[in-house]
Formats: C-alpha cells, structure tokens, sequence
C-alpha cells in the first residue's frame, strides 16, 4: 500500500536530496515538497498525508507554528521535525507540541528512516481503528432501528449496550440500564438468565428463544429471548410476548366460558327433546307445552350467546356501521323499560323506576344500537341482583350532552374488577359461585358501542351494594330545546 508524506523545508538542496534517498530506501512511497509552511499548510489542507517532516527553523512561519496548525487541521498524522545541532530545547518544544519524532541535522539516515516508516505505520493502524470505529457506529445505527430489543452484558454481568427497543419493550430508559449488573435493572434475571439458550455462533435457526416471565414496574412482562456469546459477553436478542400471550389467555376464557354457556342450554335442550321422543312416557298436554317451552327458550339462549360472539367479532373486523339518526331518548327509555319490565314479569323481588326529564334535547347516533346497550346494561343489573330490588334508569340533561344512569341494588363490584369488566369474556362472577351466566361479552359490546357514538361508558360500585353504569353521550350544538325538571316514573 502507497504512502503518501510531505517534506516541509527552506532549503532546496534538501528537498532535492533527500526524497531520492527515501524512494531508494522505502518502497511505494510518494513525496510532495513545500518550500514555506504556508505551501505546506494549502497542501495539507488538500491531502490526508501519512507523515510530514518539517524543518523546525524557517523563515516567516517556523515548524513549531507549523506544527500547531497541522494539530488543528490534522490532529492524527504524525510530525516528525528536523533541527539542527545544539537545538535540542526547540526539539524539546517540538515533542511537547504534539511532534511524533525529532531528527538532527545532517540527519542519521537509518535513524529518520525507521522512525519515518513508525509514524507511516501508525498513521495505518490509525486509520484502520477510525474505520472500524465507523463500522461500529454504523452497526450501532442499524441497532437502534430493530424492532428487537438487543443488549449486551458483559462477562461480570454489566450491561455494555442497550438500544431503543429494548427500552420500549421493558420500558427501562437507556441511561439506568447501561453500566449497572443486569440482575438490578431487570428483577428475576438471576432466576431466568440460566434458562436463555447461548449460542456460541450466531446463526438463523440455530436456537429455539425462550420464553421466560419479568416481573417489570408492577407488570408481568413475557420475552421471547435467545442469545449469543462472543469475547466482550453475551448478546441477548429479545422480543415482547406480552400481547400473544394475553391473546391466548383470552382464547382459553373465551373456550372456557363459551363451552359452558352452550353446554347448558344444549342439555336442557336434548332433555327435554329426548324426553318427548320416548314413547314408554305418556306426557299430558300441558308436560308437552312446559317441555317445548323450555326448548323454545334455551334455543333463544344459543341465538344470543351466537349473537353476541359474530357481533363482538364484527366490532372488532370494524365491519360495523352505526346509523346517525336523531334519538328521542325519552321514548327510547321508556320503551325499554317497558320491556324489561315484561321481560322479568316473573321476578316479583324487582322493580323498576324510570326517571326521564319533560324535555329532552334530541341526540345524534343509532337509535337500535342504543336501544342495545340499554337493554344489556339492565338486563345485568337484574342479573346481578340475585336477591331482588330496586333498577332505576335516570336520564338528565347535563351541559354538551346528556346522561343515562342504570343502578342496581346488587352484588355490586369489587374495585380492581372494575378495571377489567369491559374487556372482553370477563365476569364478575367468573367461577359461577351465585349461578350468573353468561358470555362475558355484553359490557365490552356496549362499550364499543356508546363510544362509537362519541360517548363514554363508565362504573361506580361498592361491593354488596349494588352498581351504577353511566352512559354519556354528546349532544350536537345546534340542538336546542327547554329543559326542565325530571319526571320519576315508578314501577
């Protein structure tokens, strides 16, 4: 590989002499020549030289100026200075400046040329370190754009790197990962570490990740994480399983839950058709009708569990398109506590109370999707309150938009389930230990519902006391209309 080196000095014998001398001693070598050291420094300027040689005493700009200049502009090509006899503080002021040699006049051939040929070689190693340095910056860039997390841990268990991902994912800002021991930034990594596949070699395919539990600022966190080991430690590749693994939780409260909501109606469905196939049992008019009745009603219970699972999977494929009707709410909830009154004619232990304003400003959004929450929202209230009272449904004009209340005097709710009732196949009463059924499904959809209707659904309950749900909906500004005191309508 050519190097490239440039001869600074006032005297033309000089620079006549000794480049021949250099080219018939080093091989590949190529020699620029400046008079002045501001030739040089235009020269310099230009070129990125392994090496200059400079002569220390010159007119207008000396070497020791000269050699301040090339630290700026070039601070990693070496120097190397040439002075003459009894110079040697100059020579001393040289090395201090940052000077890679020194060299005295008449030079030792030998000697110049083996400390030039070091300063060539270090101007190399220089240069390949600064190339790979780029490389590992260009490396480190592309770690910072993957979507897996990535960290190094070194062989005493310190973390050396620690990109964006892993941070989203864990949630750890950089600046309290790197430099501290794995096991104190990420809990329980003493007890999985053990458990991650090393590979000696990375590969694609050549270790199955697996999938360990961190319990990460108050959250269960799942990785899906493999690693490599080299000389520096241990790179770990991971991923987030979190979402996955709670879809399958999901899956299995939703086989869980539906299992058992058509397994009921389906016995008392076969029951009662066996029963009325047997042809050993004479059944009275009125046996016939009780047991077809019952046919008739748990069939109606597998259309709505049908129902409720193909709409919740509509909401969510965003098949759903909600009419923009305007809503006469008074007469909305009126009708539908008329229903349910006589939906429930056979509880005597309820009762119902509706309470509705004279006047009421009309709302935007789907009458019969409204009329669908409603109907959910008391049908659970009666549910819930296994031991009768009271279900009241209070409507009330508030500023920007009305409000529907729905209270129970039931079993009421515990505060943590609170968070988690409109999510989906959840139950407040999951284990079925006061006999309630049903598909868990019928908050999430009324939650999707109202708040395609740009509203909000919310709870406020005490256990053993009963709930309240809430349903705010919007009312378009141009609507106008009195309001005045509400009217109770009692049971």
């Amino acid at each position: 590989m050519s190097a490239r080196i440039l001869l600074v000095d006032d005297d033309r014998a000089l620079l006549d002499a000794l480049p021949q001398a250099l080219r018939l001693r080093m091989d590949e070598i190529q020699i620029d020549t400046s008079e002045t050291a501001t030739e040089a420094l235009e020269r310099i300027r230009e070129t990125d030289y392994d090496a200059i040689v400079s002569d220390i005493k010159m007119p207008g700009m000396d070497g020791l100026a000269l050699l301040h200049e090339i630290r700026e502009l070039r601070p990693t090509t070496p120097t190397l200075m040439i002075t003459g006899h009894g110079e040697r503080d100059l020579a001393v002021q040289a090395l201090r400046g940052g000077a890679y040699d020194f060299a005295q006049k008449p030079s030792d051939r030998d000697y110049f040329i083996a400390s030039l040929e070091r300063a060539i070689q270090l101007r190399r190693l220089d240069r390949e370190v600064e190339q790979q340095r780029l490389a590992l910056e260009r490396h480190a860039r592309v770690l910072e754009h993957v979507d897996d997390g990535v960290s190094l841990v070194d062989d005493r268990g310190i973390i050396r790197h620690w990109n964006p991902a892993a941070q989203a994912i864990t949630g750890i800002p950089t600046e309290q990962a790197l430099g501290r021991p794995a096991g104190e930034t990420l809990p329980g990594w003493e007890v999985v570490a053990p458990l991650i596949p090393i590979a000696n070699i990375p590969g694609p395919g050549s270790l199955e990740a697996k999938v360990v539990p961190l319990e990460l600022d108050g959250r269960e966190v799942w990785l899906s994480i493999s690693g490599v080991s080299f000389s520096d430690g241990i790179v770990y590749a991971f991923r987030s399983l979190t979402e996955e693994r709670a879809l399958d939780e999901l899956k299995g409260e939703f086989i869980a839950t539906v299992s058992h909501e058509l397994r009921t109606p389906l016995a008392a469905i076969y029951g009662s058709a066996q029963t009325l196939l047997r042809e050993d049992v004479e059944l009275v008019e009125s046996d016939k009708k009780r047991l077809l009745d019952v046919i008739a009603h748990e069939s109606e219970r597998l259309s709505r569990i049908a129902d409720d699972i193909l709409f919740a999977n509509k909401l969510d494929s965003g098949q759903l398109t909600m009419g923009e009707n305007g809503i006469d709410l008074r007469a909305l909830a009126r009708d539908v506590v008329a229903e349910m009154r006589a939906c429930f004619a056979s509880r005597d232990d309820i009762s119902f109370k509706l309470t509705v304003p004279d006047a009421l400003d009309s709302i935007a959004g789907d009458p019969d999707r409204l009329r669908q929450v409603l109907i959910n929202l008391v049908d659970n209230a009666v549910k819930y309150s296994p031991d009768g009272g009271r279900v009241e449904v209070a409507v009330e004009a508030r500023d920007g938009g009305v409000r529907i209340a729905v209270r129970d005097e039931g079993i009421g709710i515990a505060p943590l389930e609170q968070r988690r009732i409109f999510g989906k196949f959840y139950r407040v009463d999951p284990g079925l230990a006061r006999g309630i059924g049903g598909t868990g499904l019928g908050l999430y959809i009324c939650r999707e519902l109202v708040r395609r209707m740009e509203g909000r659904l919310s709870v406020s309950s005490e256990e053993g006391k009963g709930s309240t749900f809430v349903v705010d909906l919007p009312v378009p500004a141009a609507a106008s209309g009195d309001r005045s005191a509400a009217v109770v309508q009692p049971a």
